[in-house]
């Protein structure tokens, strides 16, 4: 596997892409368009959250058939809680976009993010699309990466090429998330681009098991948004032999997939709303893989946990008290804690004697939390970021 230092959504064959400011923010790029010069075969992994955005709910629906050709984005306005008229006001996007595109309605998929309660500047939207269409091209992802931003700092792509059976096949995403971050996925949008040839089924298999890896093992401030989507396109231009699940480029395709999700489910810790520190929390020795994930994720959610990193505080005992409250079967006499690399509590006793070599290594912008449980043989990690009074801030005047 290469990754492609240049690469973008436009890499893969066939993608083009476009970006434009329509007037829901005040000048940078608010729309977006991805689009595949040829039907591609599409999957797609959205919230759980049981408020699910109008555009999440037209994806769903427009996704029974497999199939997409065109992803329009637009930021600051998330579309949510926004009933019929905001369903309706998706539709319609989405149907005169097909119209502009000269394709079927149903290859149309729309996603938001933003402003949750608002309804949609669809009049603005509407007015914007024959230029977004006009302008297509295959040197735009840039400014698509950064049309949807919203809280990012930074735009967010990766690209990486492969070879199946000696054909080269690139894999490109995009995404932006940066607050309201918590597996299951996070306020997050992630659209994929490839031009493998690969069964539908493998293509589902491949994401699901990506994002499970990936942003599912994320976690800023323990909130669930109601607009998470990522969505990949697989359009066969490569023209490589085609991917079969169970198959050898099966798992070639995979590695590389949950590497590219992987990558932007980092970024998007790093990017963290008021963040300055990246913590990686690894949980060993867990009874079960779901005790392993639990243990991690209570970890990750704790504001206490947070906090003490944010103020470079070697407060350990927190880490402990957050797994104690959890529903994961451990003794505290069996559990070992690593705090940057130094055992702190061992044997149900405390083992530190260098607070103030603790203290020092605190202060680095990478952090490492590991606990091992040992009652099992599982294991999980969890990436997550420090809680800061910049996040307070953000948080504050978001509206």
């Amino acid at each position: 596997m290469q990754v492609l230092k240049k690469g973008t959504i436009n890499t893969p064959l066939g993608f083009k892409t476009n970006a434009l400011n329509c007037g829901i923010k005040k000048s940078r790029p608010d729309l977006a368009l991805i689009y595949s010069i040829v039907r591609a075969q599409c999957a797609g992994v959205f919230t759980k959250n049981k408020v699910k955005a109008a555009p999440v709910i037209l994806g769903i629906n427009n996704l029974k058939d497999n199939h997409a050709q065109a992803i329009i984005i637009n930021s600051g306005n998330a579309n949510c809680c926004t009933g019929k008229r905001g369903a309706d006001d998706a539709l319609l996007v989405s149907k005169l976009l097909s119209k502009e595109l000269k394709l079927p309605a149903i290859d149309v998929l729309m996603s938001s993010t933003g402003v949750i309660g608002k309804y949609l500047s669809k009049e603005k939207i509407i007015k914007a699309l024959p230029e977004l269409v006009k302008g297509l091209g295959f040197n735009k992802a840039d400014k698509t990466a950064q049309a949807i931003m919203t809280t990012d700092t930074f735009s967010k792509q990766v690209a990486v090429e492969i070879k199946i059976k000696n054909k080269p096949v690139t894999i490109a995403a995009v995404a932006k998330g940066a607050g309201m971050i918590c597996p299951n996925m996070a306020t997050m949008l992630c659209f994929i681009t490839t031009d493998a040839f690969v069964k539908q089924s493998a293509l589902k298999k491949a994401l699901k098991i990506a994002v499970d890896e990936s942003f599912n093992c994320i976690s800023i401030d323990g909130e669930m948004s109601t607009n998470d989507s990522v969505i990949i396109m697989a359009n066969g231009l490569a023209a490589n032999a085609q991917v079969l699940e169970n198959s050898r480029e099966f798992k070639e395709f995979g590695q590389a997939l949950k590497f590219v999700c992987l990558e932007l489910a980092k970024m998007i810790v790093k990017d963290a709303e008021g963040a300055k520190k990246f913590v990686e929390i690894n949980v060993l020795g867990a009874k079960s893989k779901k005790e392993a994930s639990v243990a991690a994720k209570a970890i990750a959610n704790s504001i206490l946990v947070k906090t003490m990193i944010a103020g470079n505080n070697p407060n350990w005992g927190r880490i402990p008290a957050a797994l104690g409250a959890a529903d994961v079967d451990f003794k505290e006499q069996k559990l070992v804690l690593t705090l940057q690399k130094k055992v702190v509590f061992k044997n149900g006793l405390p083992v530190l004697k260098d607070r103030y070599g603790l203290i020092k290594s605190l202060k680095k912008k990478d952090i490492d939390i590991t606990v091992n449980l040992n009652n099992g043989k599982f294991k999980h990690t969890v990436y997550s970021s420090d809680l800061t009074v910049e996040y307070v801030k953000v948080n504050m005047a978001y509206n």
